[in-house]
């Protein structure tokens, strides 16, 4: 039997780019903005983009990506972690805009009924239920080929090396949502950079817990709970401005990096 010829990395970010931002200009073709009715089915296809491109060239090398359900120590790690940025982002964006605490929930749900104020926080059981079900089977779909099949393809680099070049992949792929005025609604164009910036930051977490927790799933996990909890950091505070509040915003940014200088120091 002859070798599985191995596509260059370039191929595979063709394709991955390709059929994206294909995908992307498709909605806008058909009418479709971010408050359009479809567009959390856009959201999720767009995220299993990468995710069928990594499973196909995966199939076609042979290569083995872990999805073992072997829930761990790492595994609590990563459900818990995305709640312990958010909590910290708070304070931390204070300086930067006021506390609205339920107020923000209301004015995002403008037709919802007076809440007391601790509900607010009680959303973050909400958001480690969907983190570990329904959002994780979303974010899923980008962990395949981010922290599974690049990590495969990159991880003779180097953790840090690795990390910071998976995390520019995945901060261009955002790129088209965040100019259409995701994340960041009142900086379209500087927020391109700050969620780059925020992916390169936020990789080696997720690549820590898809090492030491022996699965892609670990990475989903901390990928889809984040996704779930993150906008409440902006819902307790007021967003004066999207760069300086919130976890997307510089408190995230400060805390991933501190995150990130702990791994370091312990030698990861």
């Amino acid at each position: 039997m002859g070798q599985k010829k191995t596509p260059s990395l370039g191929r595979v970010l063709l394709w991955t780019y390709g059929f994206s931002f294909g995908l992307f200009g498709l909605y806008l073709l058909l009418g479709g903005r971010l408050d359009s009715p479809g567009f959390a089915l856009f959201a999720l296809l767009y995220m299993w983009v990468p995710g069928l491109v990594a499973l196909r060239f995966a199939s076609q090398e042979g290569l083995r990506l872990p999805l073992a359900l072997r829930p761990n120590r790492y595994w609590l790690f990563a459900w818990l972690f995305p709640v312990g940025l958010t909590l910290l982002s708070v304070p931390l964006s204070l300086p930067f805009g006021r506390w609205q605490g339920l107020k923000g929930l209301q004015e995002a749900i403008p037709n919802l009924q007076p809440l007391p104020e601790p509900l607010l926080w009680s959303l973050l059981l909400l958001g480690l239920l969907a983190g570990a079900t329904v959002n994780l089977l979303a974010a899923l779909g980008e962990e395949l080929m981010w922290r599974g099949y690049l990590w495969e393809k990159l991880k003779a680099q180097g953790f840090w090396p690795a990390s910071l070049e998976i995390g520019l992949y995945w901060g261009f792929w955002h790129a088209p949502l965040i100019l259409m005025g995701y994340n960041y609604p009142q900086h379209p164009l500087l927020g391109a950079g700050m969620m780059t910036l925020f992916s390169i930051l936020l990789t080696p977490a997720l690549l820590y817990v898809r090492e030491k927790g022996g699965s892609i799933l670990g990475a989903a996990l901390l990928h889809g709970t984040l996704n779930a909890v993150a906008g409440l950091s902006v819902l307790a505070v007021e967003r004066t401005n999207d760069l300086l509040v919130g976890v997307l915003g510089l408190p995230g940014l400060f805390l991933l990096a501190a995150f990130n200088l702990y791994l370091r120091r312990r030698g990861f």
